[in-house]
């Protein structure tokens, strides 16, 4: 095993037990590099700036800028700890011939899990059934009411690796699948027997259930808005799973208003955290989780060692596992 000295240097956020990594994976990164902490490098640029070979981000941070660049002559690649490029300006990066990798595959399990709890959750009202029995100052109600889930229709808007996972799982609830995806999935369909609808217009009306799972691109951003919450059905449940900015939230505020459609459950808003006053937490048809889709101690510490395989790659002049093609 190399000693210190001899592993190269990255620069990375910070640690925070709430919004950065949490102390529990500073051993896995620090198994393969030098670690420099972003208030560290702030406060002496000179120290670090020639060794840092790679950077790790980590929930968007560090930012990436034309600025931050000029500083660090050697730099090799920029390992974002994540599924998404959208935080990263890949023109820029590719101008100044620096890779980047992603980590596209190792959480999509975990985020399906997950996306599949937050459709039960919804359908069965579980927080107004969790505050019913615990909450001494409300009632205990034996007739809460949910929607069935078994024979029920999901649709899924964007049928990549999290999307099929969904899938995978809605089938053990004998559910009715329809998918739409800017590529028509043959294969996918007769494995599970899943329904394509060319048109997102179609699939909605179509659906008890809608979650999105597309990647934020300028083709998918504020694709749900007003004229797609009017197309589905008044007793629709709608899940965002994928990016904040992919939902037009003003437009859905006014949805869940005027009971448009029955309840949204959203792992992601703009911004993160929501302003206290905000109406989205306060709709007793809304549930908001911190983006927390990939959050089991497996998952995210196969995204970590995986962005830190990516990165000790680049540094090696090896080919890069999740390489993000500029």
């Amino acid at each position: 095993m190399a000693s210190l000295e001899d592993k190269p240097m990255v620069l990375t956020s910070h640690v925070d037990e709430l919004n950065a990594y949490p102390q529990i994976f500073v051993p896995v990164i620090k198994k393969y590099f030098r670690i420099v902490w972003w208030a560290d490098f702030e406060n002496d640029q000179e120290r670090y700036a020639n060794e840092i070979q790679g950077i790790l981000v980590n929930g968007g941070l560090p930012k990436i800028t034309s600025e931050l660049l000029d500083t660090l002559p050697n730099l090799k690649i920029v390992s974002t700890l994540g599924v998404g490029t959208d935080h990263l300006d890949l023109q820029l990066l590719k101008s100044r011939g620096i890779k980047v990798s992603s980590v596209p595959d190792v959480s999509s399990d975990c985020v399906a899990d997950w996306g599949m709890t937050l459709l039960v959750a919804a359908a069965r009202k579980l927080p107004e059934a969790m505050k019913s029995a615990t909450d001494t100052a409300t009632p205990f109600n034996y007739n809460i009411l949910g929607k069935k889930i078994t024979g029920s229709t999901l649709g899924i808007v964007g049928l990549g690796r999290i999307g099929y996972r969904i899938a995978e799982r809605a089938l053990g609830f004998k559910m009715r699948v329809l998918y739409n995806d800017i590529t028509r999935r043959p294969e996918k369909e007769a494995a599970l027997s899943l329904e394509y609808y060319s048109s997102l217009d179609k699939l909605l009306p179509n659906s008890d259930f809608i979650i999105t799972v597309v990647p934020l691109t300028p083709q998918t951003h504020g694709m749900m808005g007003r004229e797609q919450f009017k197309l589905m059905k008044k007793s629709a449940i709608f899940i965002n799973i994928a990016r904040a900015p992919v939902v037009q939230q003003d437009e859905l505020v006014e949805a869940l208003q005027s009971r448009t459609i029955q309840a949204a459950v959203l792992d992601v808003t703009s911004p993160e955290p929501l302003p206290p006053h905000h109406p989205l937490l306060h709709m007793p048809n809304v549930i908001i989780t911190p983006h927390m889709g990939a959050n089991s101690l497996e998952s995210r510490r196969g995204v970590v060692e995986a962005g830190c395989e990516s990165c000790t790659a680049a540094i090696q002049g090896k080919a890069i596992p999740r390489e993000v093609v500029l």
